[in-house]
């Protein structure tokens, strides 16, 4: 696989290059700016063949910056089904929505860590891959998921603002869920234990059923959070019905609240995780082992 990573910082570029080669990938060049970045992709020359199969690509860049620099590349056919990835020490939702919008596949947090990045690359590149075969939109399981690689909330949320932006928005629903007793697990055995916890949680439903575009995040306090798109009510009832049939570790239970806003209702969409954690909350007071919908 050939990599493209574009950073005004040398001592990023030869990190990322250096873990990305270590890992398999033939680096196809690097670049300090977007302009060198587009000279690499030869976006001026649309006979030329791409270039490569993954770029990583820095928010803040001098001049043309990583966002619109995304987009420019994401214009050009040949590089439309080229996963980006942006590197960034901002998290923001609003910075995450401009990026997702303008075609990011997802995002590296700063100072780069190697399990993530090359966690976050792969998912992008098996992603890819699924999305092109014969198989692409049946069920198929979550990817792999380790619950401190897991995106924030707000990758969810950029995703859903995004969304809300477009023309036509799909239907999605957002799942919020916690493992019963977790706050009690914490005061009482401490923050490990129930990191445990929620890694359990994170395990098992890395094990269910998902389709192209799920994502998984954390909310924090041992919340995750899961983005179903292209779904309908009763489906997206059916599915986390299903993942809280059985407790993350033995003998314990899951609550879950479920938001769904159905397609062409842009307002909705940007509501959907708040409403999924108020059921979340609901359904805990209500003794737990249960979906509430919002």
């Amino acid at each position: 696989m050939r990599a493209l990573v574009v950073d005004d910082v040398a001592e990023i570029r030869e990190l990322i290059s250096v873990l990305l080669s270590a890992d398999g990938f033939r680096i196809e060049g690097v670049a300090e700016s977007a302009e060198e970045a587009f000279e690499h992709l030869q976006l001026e020359n649309p006979a030329a063949p791409p270039v490569a199969d993954v770029i990583l690509l820095d928010v803040m860049l001098p001049g043309i910056d990583g966002i619109a620099a995304c987009g420019r590349i994401k214009s050009d056919p040949r590089y439309r089904d080229v996963p980006i990835l942006m590197v960034t020490a901002r998290q923001e939702s609003a910075s995450l929505q401009q990026a997702f919008a303008a075609g990011a596949a997802d995002y590296i947090r700063k100072p780069v860590q190697k399990s993530e990045l090359l966690a976050r690359v792969r998912s992008c590149l098996r992603q890819r891959g699924e999305a092109g075969s014969p198989a692409a939109g049946r069920s198929k399981a979550w990817r792999p998921v380790d619950s401190l690689l897991l995106p924030g909330r707000e990758l969810i949320e950029a995703i859903l603002a995004a969304a809300a932006a477009a023309e036509r928005p799909p239907a999605m629903a957002v799942a919020a869920l916690r493992a019963d007793g977790w706050a009690s697990v914490r005061e009482r055995d401490g923050e490990e234990t129930a990191g445990a916890l929620t890694a359990a949680l994170a395990d098992r439903l890395a094990r269910e059923p998902a389709t192209l575009g799920d994502v998984l995040a954390q909310a924090g306090d041992g919340c995750l959070l899961a983005l179903l798109r292209r779904v309908q009510a009763p489906e997206a009832d059916q599915r986390v019905a299903a993942w809280i049939g059985g407790g993350p570790a033995a003998g314990g239970t899951i609550s879950a609240g479920l938001a769904w806003c159905p397609a062409d209702t842009p307002a909705g969409l940007r509501e959907l995780t708040g409403r999924a954690m108020a059921a979340l909350a609901a359904a805990a007071n209500a003794g737990g082992g249960r979906v509430e919908t919002a």
